[in-house]
């Protein structure tokens, strides 16, 4: 933890009908046993050359501290001394690294063990960041990609220049150099321009790529090569990229009519002599299963009767015929 201040928040309840509620600030200082100046290093040079640095490591509490052991994780760097300024208070850590064969940026970590005056053993760890160098750089130092819409302006008359500025300049203190010539390759004549601007003699340099005509392709990619008179870095190289016809529409042509493909219907493959032949999966729809016999599936076009339930009726009761009775006749 670096940081040496500290704020927490807390919030006390009590039965004050008023204000329920007190929410309190707490501010403290964190006091760290071991401090390190700066927190984190840094060892940067030109390649090809051992590159080396110190930070220091100092107590910040009574607790007197001695440093007894320095590591690497991954041993890219190697401890060349540790020398005591103040007894028991401050030292400072020597570090080298190895000259590297291409330019390049690696991390690491550096773990200190430190022995305290109350007998505890604490470490403590530096981050390491080593920076071999080039003794010219490139910015940009990807690739140089002119992109659609800024050469679209091309095609439009009095539209503004596309062009790009690269910087090109030593990196380490006290390298000068000179460009010799500058080309581009691979390209079709008369696409890119390319010219030169002095900021600093033979310290800092700007060129201008610029693209001059639209051309019909949808991209075209070149190299731009810069030829140096300086002994360790003769040539150094870019990438060009423009793009210029947009990419073709996806499903926005006309289709050709595709002949149907004619359905083969599987055979089945001759059984090999003394053995019986395998029963085919799915039988035909016009072949009648043998009485008896249940199939998997079942047989298209063959609509199977439903059994129906049946209904029962009601009983017929004997109606008793109906006999018409004489009238009898009354006496006057």
């Amino acid at each position: 933890m670096r940081t040496e201040t500290v704020r927490k928040y807390a919030t006390v309840s009590c039965n004050d009908p008023r204000q329920p509620s007190i929410r309190l600030n707490i501010n403290g200082i964190l006091r760290q046993v071991i401090k390190s100046t700066p927190n984190a290093l840094i060892l940067k040079g030109p390649v090809g050359e051992t590159l080396s640095g110190m930070f220091e490591v100092s107590r910040g509490t009574e607790l007197g501290i001695t440093v007894t052991e320095v590591t690497v994780n991954k041993n890219q760097a190697d401890l060349y001394q540790i020398v005591e300024v103040v007894e028991g208070e401050k030292y400072e850590i020597h570090l080298t690294a190895p000259p590297a064969l291409v330019a390049g940026m690696t991390r690491d970590i550096v773990n200190v063990e430190v022995v305290c005056s109350d007998g505890e053993i604490r470490t403590t760890t530096v981050p390491l960041t080593l920076n071999h160098q080039s003794p010219i750089t490139i910015v940009p130092r990807g690739n140089i990609v002119f992109q659609r819409k800024e050469t679209e302006r091309l095609s439009v008359p009095g539209a503004a220049v596309v062009k790009k500025d690269i910087q090109v300049f030593a990196t380490t203190p006290g390298t000068r150099f000179n460009i010799k010539s500058i080309s581009i390759d691979d390209v079709p004549e008369g696409v890119f321009g390319v010219t030169q601007r002095v900021i600093r003699e033979s310290e800092r340099y700007v060129i201008s790529v610029e693209v001059l005509q639209s051309r019909p392709e949808r991209s075209i990619r070149g190299t731009l090569r810069i030829q140096t008179d300086l002994e360790g870095m003769p040539e150094l190289t870019a990438r060009l990229y423009a793009q210029f016809a947009p990419p073709p529409t996806r499903g926005g042509g006309a289709r050709l009519p595709q002949t149907p493909r004619r359905k083969v219907a599987p055979t089945a493959k001759p059984a090999p002599p003394g053995r019986k032949p395998a029963p085919t999966a799915n039988p035909s729809p016009s072949a009648k299963p043998w009485p008896g016999l249940k199939t998997g599936q079942p047989q298209v076009g063959v609509l199977k009767p439903v059994p129906q339930k049946p209904v029962p009726q009601k009983p017929v009761v004997p109606q008793k015929p109906v006999v018409l009775q004489k009238p009898v006749p009354q006496k006057p």
